[in-house]
């Protein structure tokens, strides 16, 4: 004999049980809370309803089948109210995580009103229609019921984020499908099994497969559509407050004042925010997918928040770099730096010392027009960007980065290694540096406050930006030999410089050094590379736990490089991953090597 608490023990709670594990590297505090808030919200909505239709008899219960009851409803059913949330919001988690929020706003009013206020009409309607069949004892009472039940929820959450749910339509949808066809599958279990029975009096007695009642389906369709819907005015609220960080300035924390400002983020209408923030974004991520597809691939992994501002940060830095490089005239050259130059001044010009760092958004006043004349619009894009989540970050990288891109206009050689880690420390430890803090600042745990204790984290992040660029550096030597005249191959590894660097940098024809030479040079600074990685790895329990399996799984994927390049009989000219590959290194680094950082 199947009982209720079988049912939930055999069909539920081992699904939720499975789902959180494979949800386990996604889950956040701000996912928790999200999940516990809608719980909780749907345990106080659904209590004096579910109440109401068993009190009308439109449900039975075999007192052989529960353990006991409050009121006229089970505790296993009671149970079912957080079971349902908790286990359609693991999978919707899985679903709709993939997209940056701000991709998915519209700011277009006129179509922002129709698709908001259309459905709101027609949903004020239905609600009207199912108090009409609310009529206890008669065919049409269970319909009436779900109806005038959930159309005022739908209204009010597609009020604040209908919009943000349709640009979403298509994960949303598998979000809500699938749940619902599971649950529908194990209610006809119950069914057939009298754990549960519907009275065939206040039901329409329309069957979609045995035993199962149309409104049954109906039912367990709307509340996952509500359940998703929910989470996605969350994750719209959420995308609103990390896109427009001066207007929405609070991080994450449990308290009064960061839910009076998600509410606040939830009922904003974006069309009536600046555009031009989130076509700065656009330019971002377009840059990156284009420059990195190893970092594109592995950004999806974080959590929205540090997603979006590693992809700001890197598409400066990458558009930057570009500046340099693609720039032939030399005086044109010297005056793209000169600009970045000023423009990193500027960002920082109030700071007290390289580290030091704001913990709220400030209004800069920044002379756009002088770098509107000078720079393209994707490099605009950058520097706006750039500017808008400055505060949390410290100088000093910053200038690093420049000393880097003073080096490679200078035209200077590497001598050595002291000298090809001072440059990997110029133009990639910097980077690492500054990833530690947009991990430390959009990361949702406040005890992770910016300040300058953390000396051991960056030294960390320097040494494995360094390890990264040696990669780099290993793979691109034909490459940057071919396209930009320069070597950075320490000149003390050659057997000929002056004859080596004749040919890599003025007649820029590597491949006449040989295989044999290039696969030597690369297989050396792969080692270095792997000694700077294993140095650096322990600090990766320091840093917040969401980020931690991240952060593995991003270093993996790049690193991946490695053994397409060791692999190769000859040396490839870029080597690189297919998209299968870096998802299996990613999945394997998230999911098992990510444990030893992780517990």
């Amino acid at each position: 004999m199947l009982t209720y608490i079988d049912f939930h023990l055999k069909y539920t709670l081992t699904v939720i049980g499975v789902l959180s594990l494979i949800a386990r590297p996604f889950i956040n505090r701000s996912e928790v809370f999200k999940i516990a808030f809608i719980s909780a919200i749907a345990f106080v909505y659904t209590t004096p309803w579910d109440n109401y239709v068993v009190y009308s008899d439109a449900w039975n219960y075999p007192l052989d089948r529960v353990l006991a009851t409050i009121g006229y409803v089970p505790i296993e059913e009671y149970m079912f109210f957080i079971i349902q949330t908790v286990l359609t919001s693991l999978w919707a988690l899985l679903c709709v995580r993939w997209s940056t929020p701000c991709l998915n706003f519209n700011y277009d009013k006129r179509s922002y009103q129709l698709i908001r206020w259309v459905p709101i009409t027609i949903l004020a309607i239905v609600t009207i229609v199912g108090y009409k069949l609310v009529i206890p004892g008669q065919g049409t009472f269970y319909l009436g019921c779900i109806l005038c039940w959930v159309s005022p929820v739908i209204i009010f959450l597609w009020y604040g984020a209908g919009n943000f749910f349709v640009k979403k339509i298509i994960p949303s949808t598998f979000a809500i499908v699938v749940p619902s066809l599971y649950l529908c599958w194990i209610d006809q279990l119950a069914l057939k099994e009298n754990v549960w029975h519907i009275n065939e009096k206040t039901s329409l007695n329309i069957f979609i497969v045995d035993d199962l009642p149309i409104e049954e389906a109906f039912f367990f369709f709307v509340v996952n559509l509500i359940i998703v819907l929910v989470g996605a005015c969350f994750d719209k609220a959420s995308g609103v407050i990390e896109t427009y960080t001066s207007e929405y300035p609070l991080r994450f924390s449990i308290s009064w004042k960061y839910v009076c400002q998600l509410f606040s983020a939830f009922a904003t209408s974006e069309y009536n925010m600046p555009h031009i923030v989130t076509e700065d974004i656009k330019e971002s991520i377009e840059i990156i997918t284009v420059a990195s597809k190893s970092f594109t691939t592995a950004s999806f992994l974080f959590p929205a928040g540090i997603r979006l501002d590693l992809i700001i940060l890197y598409s400066f830095c990458r558009v930057t770099d570009d500046m340099i490089d693609d720039e032939l005239d030399v005086e044109k050259k010297k005056r793209k730096f000169e600009l970045t130059e000023r423009f990193i001044k500027e960002l920082f010009h109030d700071r007290k010392s390289d580290y030091d760092v704001q913990t709220k958004p400030q209004e800069l006043k920044i002379d756009w027009t002088k770098y509107e004349s000078e720079l393209t619009d994707r490099e605009m894009s950058c520097f706006r960007a750039l500017s808008r989540i400055a505060f949390y970050l410290p100088r000093k990288p910053f200038d690093e980065l420049l000393a880097g891109y003073k080096w490679d206009i200078e035209g200077r050689l590497i001598r050595n290694e002291d000298d090809l880690l001072l440059y990997s420390t110029y133009v990639a430890g910097s980077v690492g540096a500054l990833c530690v803090y947009v991990m430390m600042y959009r990361c949702d745990n406040d005890k992770y406050d910016l300040v300058e204790n953390y000396d051991y984290i960056i030294e960390k992040a320097y040494q494995m930006g360094r390890a990264l660029q040696l990669v780099n550096i290993a793979r691109d030597i034909v490459t940057d030999s071919e396209t930009l005249g320069r070597c950075y191959v320490p000149t003390e590894y050659m057997d000929d410089e002056e004859e080596e660097i004749r040919i890599l940098c003025h007649e820029k024809q590597p491949r006449s050094l040989g295989d044999k030479k290039l696969k030597k040079y690369s297989t050396r600074l792969i080692h270095l590379a792997n000694k700077q990685q294993l140095e650096s790895l322990d600090a990766i329990r320091c840093l917040p736990h969401v980020t931690r399996g991240s952060v593995l799984a991003t270093t993996d994927i790049y690193r991946g490089l490695v053994s397409a390049i060791l692999s190769s009989p000859t040396y490839p000219a870029r080597a690189s991953l297919s998209k299968t590959k870096k998802i299996l290194i990613g999945l394997n680094s998230l999911y098992i090597k990510s444990i030893q950082y992780v517990v």
